[in-house]
C-alpha cells in the first residue's frame, strides 16, 4: 500500500482527535456520528494500528493517534492558511513552538476555545526550538519551561509556576502515603525529563533510589502509562489538570515548586502585534487554575 489514506478520513480523524469526541466532530462537519466512526475505522485499517482508545462514551488518542494529530494539524493548518490567503489575503497567523507534551496534554485540548473566539487567527504548531528562532522571526511565539526569563530583547509572560509531584492511577493511591512508600512501588520515567525524580526528591526532602523502573520516550506516553496503572510518574501539575479533575490520576503526596516556570515568549518588538496580544490574553486566561 502506497501513497496517502483518503483525505476525508484524515479530515474526520483530525476533527475527532482535536475535540476528543466523535459527536462534536460530527456536529462541526454536519455529518452523522456513524460517518465519523466509519471514516476513523477506515483510517485505522489503512494504518494497521488503532488511533483511538474507546470506552465509557469517550475517546482518547493512542500514541500513534497523537503523532498523526500533530501531522494533520500542521498539514491542515498549512492548507487552510494557503487557501484563505489566496482567497482573502486577510487571515492572521501565529507560528507557535512548544514541547510535544505541552501541546498534546494542555494546548490541544483547549485550543478550540481560542479558535471559537478568534476564527480569523490560525495557529501553526512547530516543534520545540530555541529562543534564537524568535529573534530571527522563524517563529512568532515560544512556550517554554525555563529557569529565568531571557534577555531584554525577548518579552516573557508567565503562564504558570512549575510544580511537580508523583502521579498514579487510583488503585495505587492507598499505597502511597509518604515518600518512603515509593521504594516498594513501580516507578515510571520520561526520557525527556530524566532528572525529574531527583529534582522532586531534593525539593521534597525525600531520600531513596529513584533510578529504577520503566522508561518512555515522552512525558505524554509516561502520563498514559501512569493513567493505565503501570506505576508512579513524576510530572508537572500544569500538564495533568484534566486527569486530576476527572480522577484518572491522583497526586497523594501533592506537588512541590521547582526553580523554573512556564513562559510565553515573543520578540520584544512584536509584543503588541494584534494576533500575538490576543493569544497572550487567551493563554493567561486559560492557564488560570
Amino acid at each position: 500500500m502506497t501513497g496517502l489514506p483518503p483525505l476525508r478520513a484524515l479530515h474526520y480523524f483530525h476533527q475527532a482527535a482535536l475535540h476528543s469526541s466523535f459527536s462534536v466532530a460530527a456536529d462541526r462537519l454536519h455529518v452523522t456520528h456513524s460517518a465519523i466512526s466509519h471514516q476513523v475505522r477506515q483510517l485505522e485499517s489503512w494504518m494497521g494500528k488503532p488511533l483511538f482508545v474507546r470506552g465509557n462514551g469517550r475517546v482518547k488518542l493512542t500514541s500513534h493517534g497523537e503523532r498523526l494529530l500533530l501531522s494533520c494539524h500542521q498539514a491542515f493548518s498549512e492548507l487552510l492558511s494557503s487557501c484563505e490567503t489566496i482567497r482573502t489575503d486577510l487571515r492572521q497567523h501565529i507560528s507557535l513552538s512548544c514541547a510535544p507534551s505541552f501541546l498534546s496534554q494542555w494546548l490541544i485540548p483547549r485550543i478550540a476555545s481560542f479558535y471559537q473566539r478568534y476564527p480569523e487567527i490560525e495557529i501553526r504548531f512547530q516543534p520545540l526550538t530555541a529562543v534564537s528562532q524568535l529573534r530571527s522571526e522563524h517563529i512568532d511565539v515560544l512556550i517554554l519551561s525555563h529557569g529565568e526569563p531571557p534577555e531584554d530583547d525577548i518579552d516573557a509572560t508567565l503562564v504558570s509556576e512549575d510544580e511537580i509531584g508523583p502521579l498514579c492511577a487510583p488503585q495505587f493511591a492507598s499505597q502511597l502515603q509518604n515518600g518512603s512508600d515509593l521504594s516498594a512501588l513501580p516507578l515510571l520515567h520520561a526520557d525527556t525529563r530524566l532528572h525529574a525524580w531527583r529534582e522532586w526528591a531534593e525539593k521534597a526532602g525525600v531520600s531513596g533510589d529513584f533510578s529504577g523502573g520503566k522508561h518512555f520516550d515522552s512525558l505524554t506516553l509516561g502520563i498514559q502509562a501512569a493513567r493505565s496503572g503501570l506505576g508512579i510518574l513524576m510530572a508537572p501539575r500544569l500538564l495533568v489538570r484534566q486527569e486530576l479533575e476527572d480522577g484518572t490520576l491522583m497526586a497523594p503526596l501533592g506537588f512541590v515548586r521547582v526553580e523554573r516556570a512556564t513562559w510565553m515568549m515573543t520578540k520584544q518588538s512584536r509584543r503588541h502585534d494584534p494576533a500575538i496580544s490576543l493569544f497572550r490574553d487567551w493563554l493567561r486566561e486559560a492557564a488560570q487554575p
